[in-house]
């Protein structure tokens, strides 16, 4: 396992508590939220009748893009061989990183909880009562009517450590032991800097027809290519999928940006698409596209409408 460093721009955006990316400004989404959680229960097995996205992980190669919350870290814990994140936002690397290299960090007195332990406490539904130095009794109470409120002092407990080991210069085996790489940059520069490299499972979370990520239809058809590139034999999983409220008559929409009910029905990706899971976190669906999986998908289709009596 290669040794995760921080560079020095890196360590200055944390220490300045930069917590917007450099493109828009727009908040970078470091911590785990609901889609992490709906993916954690999935991987081990408390969801039922879903997607088997386990069989894509284990013993696999992966390649997360974007790097959003803790995805890496999950795939990592269920068995991935290797998991390579990858961000257009070099903000968010540095913070995705500086999780992994401080994973074991919990300051000077050990009987709080390291950056690892928030990270988990994080990714539950409902996050567990957790002693911090401060706060115990208003902590007690948000566990009890505002468990947002007590997710929020987490956030904030564990970006204060980060701080707090660099600043210190921290000494000491604190990096998570899994093998996870970080890079920043466009998707040409994935093509390119993985040196013709192959992934068996692109797990891309919140990017394609959502707001503030990759919007036209053009657009997103030519990343789906690109990707083909890195996975010509494996799977590429796109959530959100649908053009649906979460639940069904309220909530948010994020597959917005196309006029198109599911990214499925873009007629250019249409011979990509090899599966999908229209229930995958309520309503937002999961999409598995694939390059050659694809192609041979789709020749089975025509066959076997070729061979129906006529």
């Amino acid at each position: 396992m290669n040794k995760t460093t921080l560079n020095k721009q890196e360590k200055k955006w944390i220490l300045e508590q930069r917590i917007t990316r450099l493109s828009d400004q727009k908040e970078v989404l470091i911590y785990p939220m609901g889609a992490e959680r709906y993916l954690s229960s999935v991987l081990s097995g408390q969801k039922k009748n879903r997607y088997n996205i386990r069989a894509d992980i284990e013993d696999k190669h992966v390649l997360v893009i974007p790097g959003y919350g803790n995805s890496a870290f999950l795939f990592a814990q269920f068995g991935a061989k290797s998991v390579t994140v990858y961000d257009k936002d070099p903000v968010t690397i540095a913070w995705v990183k500086a999780f992994k290299v401080f994973f074991h960090y919990r300051g000077a007195k050990t009987s709080y909880p390291s950056i690892g332990e928030l990270l988990t406490a994080l990714t539950c539904w409902y996050p567990p009562l957790i002693k911090l130095p401060s706060g115990t009794i208003a902590n007690s109470l948000n566990w009890i009517i505002n468990p947002q409120s007590l997710r929020r002092t987490y956030i904030y407990y564990m970006i204060s450590l980060v701080q707090h080991a660099i600043q210190s210069n921290a000494r000491g085996n604190f990096e998570l032991e899994k093998n996870i790489q970080f890079f920043s940059g466009e998707i040409t520069n994935v093509v390119k800097d993985q040196n013709n490299r192959v992934f068996d499972t692109v797990f891309v979370p919140y990017l394609l027809g959502v707001r503030n990520g990759i919007e036209h239809e053009k657009d997103i058809i030519h990343f789906i290519k690109k990707l083909t590139l890195l996975a010509p034999t494996g799977r590429i999983l796109v959530n959100p999928a649908r053009n649906t409220k979460e639940f069904h008559f309220t909530g948010q929409r994020y597959f917005v940006t196309t006029p198109y009910a599911s990214i499925q029905d873009i007629p250019e990706l249409l011979p990509y698409a090899i599966d999908t899971d229209p229930h995958w976190f309520r309503t937002q669906g999961l999409t598995v596209f694939g390059g050659l999986l694809g192609q041979s998908h789709m020749q089975k289709h025509a066959c076997g409408l070729s061979k129906q009596p006529r």
